[in-house]
């Protein structure tokens, strides 16, 4: 809906905001894959393979030199991961705001909030809810004081409510995201180009 609304449709703003609810969501199942993987090196190699492969598409389409969200959850994987592997909070603290730092530096999507919003729904089974909730929030707002840029973003606080209600089982496996990002890409770059061209 973001990507429709950004290529094919700028004034209807809805299809924006519910866009917005997106890259939370993908972090929540990205924390959930990083805590319940077999194989850690396998489902970072996937998320790599799929943003290179995405990345000239991404390029070309939005006319954007910044790194696909994918990249973004490469590092956010790989952020999880260490984390995960130090036991004090000071290291914990050190390697997020180091792959923040990546992030903003580098030009990932979503920069350093990307990383902050990862590592906020890795907690979300560890604090309770009403405190989760509340650095969730606290977040956002922070975000939209710090640049005008995110104003939209704001919207994003609805999925911190959304993940509560899912019921906790394991759903299917949703491999096809790996296909579905690079193609809905391509089809909606098409897309824009032939109304472009008309």
């Amino acid at each position: 809906m973001d990507h429709v609304c950004y290529l094919l449709m700028p004034d209807f703003l809805i299809l924006h905001f519910i866009g917005r609810l997106s890259f939370p969501l993908f972090a929540w199942l990205l924390a959930k894959g990083e805590k319940h993987t077999q194989n850690t090196y396998r489902y970072g190699g996937r998320l790599l393979i799929t943003a290179i492969i995405s990345q000239p598409i991404y390029t070309v389409v939005f006319q954007k030199f910044s790194l696909n969200i994918l990249f973004t959850l490469l590092l956010g994987l790989v952020m999880l991961r260490l984390v995960r592997l130090c036991p004090q909070l000071w290291q914990k603290l050190i390697i997020t705001g180091l792959c923040a730092a990546v992030s903003e530096v580098l030009g990932f999507e979503y920069e350093g909030y990307g990383i902050g919003v990862i590592l906020l729904m890795s907690l979300i089974d560890k604090l309770n809810p009403i405190v989760w909730l509340l650095y969730w929030c606290i977040l956002h707002f922070i975000l939209v004081i710090l640049s005008i840029n995110y104003i939209f973003q704001i919207w994003a606080i609805f999925a911190g409510f959304i993940v509560f209600q899912l019921n906790g089982r394991q759903g299917s496996r949703a491999r096809w995201f790996y296909v579905f990002y690079p193609a809905h890409l391509i089809i909606l770059g098409v897309i824009n180009y032939l109304i472009q061209s008309r």
